[in-house]
């Protein structure tokens, strides 16, 4: 069959019939439970030579079995019967798969490499498409698909793309708990049919997705991935995690998805000409995707701090500039403003703009907030959540059944300078202690939409990483114009 006759990504998307293959209870019937945790208009099917009943729902004995269409299917059973149950999906019709079981080429043998040419050609010649084998698949919040169970349903702009299945996981978990939402997540495992290239081609012109992340091990076609990227990043923002850096780590690669890793300072090179930014964590990857995804470009890399302590203050500082951040003075304009505000003994109004025993009153703290967001020297503004200090006051105080009001208070100040302003608020919620309190403070920014981090080095470096994108964009656009 013709590659034109195949199905493309986009309409493999349009989903409105799900059919479950291999379900198990020695699995805890993960699969329909993950299926079944959201409300969805989805029809819902489930496949099993084994079962009669999961979760309250019929249980179909093989495909051809179901009266009805079947847009996309989850196959999750054992190498074996993969070919069969392919060679089914394509009889009945089925737009697109995703191909859970492994035993192919991240084997290393030439029994897994053998499966995996077996499978690629049966592919080429149908109009199916298939992610992995050896994935998680897809992840639809929007639609009512997901690929674990127990977790919440954040439906928003962010894209993203994984050689692992775990690491879709462990994002996708960490940027909802973020506040952050996602539009779809596709772990592509071995590639042997749809691969990173084109998922990254179908984001660029995906309108559900505003900024895309991505894990990467390998690519079959180095070249056609990263011409992929240079054209996403030229449109919208891009970050990548490289796996298989070390040497080492690339041999660990050709055991997990069976990928050849490339040369590191070639990958580096490529994606720094691309203008990808990248990261070497996940929580850099959420805490950057965080800000692309929820926040408006920075005008400039000047950034305003309002902190609790001179000495952190100072650490901030350095951080901020070894970043490439400009941590300029403030307006004299606004010092006047805060002068009226701020009097005890400790502070400082220069930026950071240092608190000191001032931060624990929220209305001062938050009318601080406002003033420091509306000074035109800023054009990003950092607050610093001080869980530790605060709770420890307001617990000698007697206190701490008005610390949601506190902390809310302090969210509001922060979402008004967003909608007012159109600048980047950034709250680092740090983890020093008290880890119910700090949930809670966590939870208070989330609820206003304000992107949260776990201490102020993540969001530094999560803030750098997006203005040095789009001054490099820019520069490039005017370049072109």
């Amino acid at each position: 069959m013709p590659p034109q006759a195949r199905t493309t990504l986009s309409d493999m998307l349009k989903i409105d019939s799900v059919a479950i293959i291999g379900i198990t209870s020695r699995m805890g019937y993960y699969w329909p439970h993950s299926m079944l945790q959201w409300p969805h208009d989805l029809k819902l099917w489930l496949v099993s030579k084994n079962e009669k009943e999961a979760l309250g729902q019929h249980v179909y004995e093989s495909l051809s079995e179901i009266p009805d269409k079947i847009d996309f299917a989850i196959i999750a059973v054992p190498y074996k019967y993969v070919v069969q149950v392919v060679n089914d999906c394509i009889a009945k019709g089925v737009k697109g798969v995703s191909i859970f079981t492994s035993g192919y080429s991240e084997l290393g043998t030439e029994e897994g490499r053998q499966r995996e040419r077996e499978l690629a050609q049966i592919l080429r010649n149908s109009p199916m498409r298939a992610l992995g084998p050896n994935c998680m698949g897809l992840l639809y919040p929007k639609l009512g698909i997901a690929f674990m169970p127990t977790i919440k349903r954040g439906i928003g702009n962010v894209g993203f793309l994984s050689q692992s299945g775990g690491i879709a996981i462990a994002t996708y978990t960490a940027g909802v708990e973020s506040g952050m939402g996602f539009s779809k997540v596709l772990s592509f495992g071995n590639q042997v049919d749809i691969t990173a290239a084109e998922i990254i081609d179908y984001f660029e012109s995906d309108p559900e997705t505003e900024a895309v992340g991505a894990y990467i091990e390998g690519a079959k076609d180095g070249r056609a991935m990263v011409e992929s990227l240079k054209r996403l990043a030229s449109r919208k923002p891009l970050v990548v995690l490289k796996g298989g850096r070390s040497q080492e780590g690339s041999r660990v690669v050709s055991s997990h998805t069976g990928a050849l890793a490339g040369n590191n300072e070639l990958w580096s090179a490529a994606l720094r000409q691309a203008n990808v930014p990248t990261v070497v964590t996940l929580e850099d990857l959420v805490a950057t995707l965080s800000v692309f995804s929820k926040c408006f470009p920075p005008r400039s890399n000047k950034v305003g701090i309002i902190a609790i302590s001179g000495g952190t203050s100072v650490i901030y500082t350095d951080l901020c500039v070894e970043r490439g951040l400009r941590v300029p003075r403030t307006s004299p304009e606004t010092i006047v403003k805060l002068k009226a505000l701020i009097r005890d003994v400790g502070t400082a109004l220069g930026n950071p703009v240092d608190m000191a025993a001032d931060y624990y009153q929220d209305q001062t703290t938050s009318e601080v907030i406002r003033l420091t967001g509306s000074d035109p020297e800023f054009d990003s503004i950092i607050v610093e959540a001080d869980v530790h200090n605060i709770h420890q006051v307001a617990t000698i105080m007697d206190a701490n059944d008005v610390m949601p009001d506190f902390w809310r208070a302090l969210a509001r100040a922060c979402k008004q300078v967003v909608e007012k302003e159109k600048k980047p608020v950034l709250v680092a919620v740090p983890e020093v202690a008290y880890p119910e309190q700090r949930t809670m403070v966590w939870n208070t920014f989330v609820s206003e939409g304000l992107p949260v981090f776990r201490n102020m080095g993540e969001v530094i470096g999560a803030l750098s990483r997006v203005c040095e994108y789009y001054r490099v964009r820019q520069k490039r656009a005017a370049s072109t114009g």
